[in-house]
């Protein structure tokens, strides 16, 4: 299922919706054919019922899933802004460090920012991290932690790149995590389940004229498939064609190799 998120949504939602609403139209020509119109609306006023009470808590679990998939997707995204502004902190207080350790800083964020965007950001969608940026990262470590501070004249700004360092290990980290943190198989089964239910319950509903009932069914039909379209893009953030993108790292590079 992984192509759909792939392909740019103005093609995954039209052929989601045509092989949903044509699997929708042979079901329920298939009952109005097994089934009298009359046989049919005896079911009206019990599974009318029924009906309402299935699709209010089915309801309550999609807006739930869609809060939850929503409010990970919009985290995953300010951990990605707030992993770019950590970079440029510590880029910022290397202007207090000796010029040695200043220019050695400058090419070791520059070089993880380099990975960052070319090498790990296409793995991410794999929920792998890349041995190459994790390199970079120790590099720029290895450098603060072996600075002699005796030569730092300003020992609070260093004490301050240090937290710095540690609040951008904690943002990478949380942002593989994330990577890989995908809503459970059993919450999936019961999404598709009462999907296909909630349209299962319209055929067994009548009215007259065969086209006006599939029409209802039909429009109910997309909104179920645009719904959890969008769960499976949101359950995704560093995956598919709308995934988070890389261009807050690519504004701070800019700004480093300018010395902003």
């Amino acid at each position: 299922m992984k192509f759909l998120i792939d392909l740019h949504p103005a093609i995954a939602v039209p052929l989601l919706c045509i092989i949903t609403l044509f699997i929708s139209f042979l079901g329920l020509k298939l009952v109005r054919k097994r089934f009298e119109q009359d046989t049919l609306k005896e079911n009206h006023e019990v599974g009318g019922l029924i009906f309402n009470a299935f699709g209010l808590i089915y309801a309550v679990l999609v807006a739930f899933v869609v809060f939850a998939t929503w409010t990970e997707y919009d985290d995953s995204k300010k951990n990605t802004d707030l992993e770019a502004i950590e970079i440029s902190d510590l880029f910022r207080n290397s202007m207090a460090l000796p010029d040695s350790a200043r220019e050695v800083i400058k090419q070791s964020l520059t070089q993880y920012l380099d990975d960052v965007i070319s090498d790990e950001w296409p793995v991410l969608d794999q929920g792998k991290a890349s041995s190459k940026t994790a390199a970079s990262f120790d590099r720029v470590w290895e450098i603060y932690t072996k600075t002699d501070v005796k030569n730092i004249t300003n020992v609070y700004v260093y004490q301050e790149s240090l937290k710095h360092l540690n609040d951008l290990g904690e943002r990478r980290r949380t942002r593989l995590f994330d990577s890989t943190n995908n809503i459970p198989g059993i919450i999936w089964a019961t999404l598709l389940f009462g999907g296909i239910m909630t349209i299962i319950y319209t055929y067994f509903f009548s009215t007259k004229k065969f086209m006006p009932q599939y029409m209802m069914t039909a429009a109910l039909t997309i909104l179920n498939t645009l719904i959890l379209y969008m769960i499976y893009i949101l359950d995704n953030p560093f995956a598919g064609y709308i995934k988070i993108d890389t261009k807050p790292y690519e504004v701070t590079l800019q700004l480093i190799k300018m010395g902003m």
